[in-house]
């Protein structure tokens, strides 16, 4: 596919000309860039870029693509000029190849051990959440695919977070950016069209006219349980892995950061739960400790805060009790699921994996 003749490449251009393209534009204004990426519920400060000038800025007219989204940040691993090699509306067609001779990320190259890393790009900042729940919407993108599929150019991102946990203790560094119902990253050798396929767009198959990587996920969530009103700091990082070349880029898309409270939850604790086995089998089981006798309501809702599931029990006394909730989402499909025990005046959110 990158070794086109001369007369084939006229031709697609000929053909593709009346096509709309994703418009690329650098963009080194962070603070600009971040407060464009949040919807609502979220206050950032402090932000960071670490990186060559050149990898960093904004996407737009993507409604016209198979992108998936309309507008917002990109971040690459190459450079912007190739991502938006525009002479032929950048189809998956135009190579994305560029080494910007700059270093690896050492976060990056732990979800990928064995493998090290090249050309990072990486934006953090601290934010403040209102809700109890944290998220944002993305796509990601590289030329790795799909000739070095299963190979050690791995390309590789994470969104790291760092904070407290609302289940106890802190989150260090914990990666976001995972693939639907499981812990795995997102990555080359974890996505592509012969592994998790319902999350991958074969663009080159397709044979792409507005996207310059040859494939891409669909638009994806990170989404995490959060301390309302606490400090988190947030690194979003992306690199090439094995070698500096065929980029890769990460899509984030504008005003979809927010942090909201699921319907009917509050942020008290119940002394103490736990969820085994999480993700879940058909015979998980959680367990938690009622202080005082009363009143059980419990709400499971989806990741898009939708209820799936409610009871109610007016006679259940103090102590340790537990929920088979592994029966109960038995026949729900994968995601990530939001568990509110609330008894007595005081509730408990629990995040589970299907």
């Amino acid at each position: 596919m990158k070794n086109l003749s001369l007369s084939l490449m006229l031709m697609i251009a000929f053909a593709y000309t009346t096509k709309a393209q994703l418009l690329v534009t650098l963009d080194t204004n962070t603070v600009q860039l971040v407060n464009n990426f949040i919807l609502s519920g979220v206050t950032a400060s402090n932000v960071q870029y670490t990186g060559v000038s050149f990898t960093l800025g904004t996407f737009g007219n993507g409604s016209t693509t198979n992108l998936g989204m309309t507008d917002g940040i990109i971040m690459t691993t190459g450079s912007l000029d190739t991502i938006a090699d525009s002479s032929i509306a950048n189809p998956a067609s135009v190579f994305a190849n560029f080494s910007n001779s700059f270093a690896g990320d050492s976060l990056l190259n732990t979800l990928i051990p064995g493998y090290i890393t090249y050309d990072a790009s990486v934006l953090e900042f601290d934010l403040i959440p209102a809700g109890s729940i944290l998220e944002f919407q993305y796509v990601f993108g590289s030329e790795e695919y799909p000739e070095f599929v299963g190979s050690s150019f791995n390309d590789v991102f994470g969104f790291f977070i760092s904070g407290a946990n609302p289940m106890g203790g802190n989150y260090s560094n914990e990666n976001i950016a995972i693939i639907p119902g499981t812990s795995l990253p997102v990555t080359i050798n974890n996505v592509n069209a012969g592994s998790n396929s319902a999350y991958f767009v074969d663009n080159q198959t397709l044979g792409g006219q507005t996207i310059v990587f040859d494939g891409f996920t669909t638009v994806l969530t990170a989404q995490i349980s959060v301390t309302p009103s606490t400090l988190y700091h947030l690194k979003m990082a992306i690199a090439d892995a094995g070698d500096g070349v065929y980029d890769s880029g990460i899509f984030l898309k504008a005003q979809s950061m927010k942090s909201y409270t699921p319907v009917g939850i509050e942020e008290h604790h119940i002394s103490s739960s736990n969820i085994y086995p999480n993700p879940l089998s058909e015979n998980s089981v959680m367990t938690f400790n009622l202080d005082a006798p009363g009143t059980l309501n419990i709400h499971i809702s989806d990741c898009l805060g939708h209820n799936v599931f409610e009871s109610s029990e007016n006679s259940r006394q103090s102590g340790l009790h537990s929920l088979p909730i592994g029966n109960i989402l038995n026949d729900f499909s994968s995601g990530i699921y939001f568990i509110s025990i609330q008894s007595s005046g005081k509730s408990l959110l629990q995040k589970v994996v299907k």
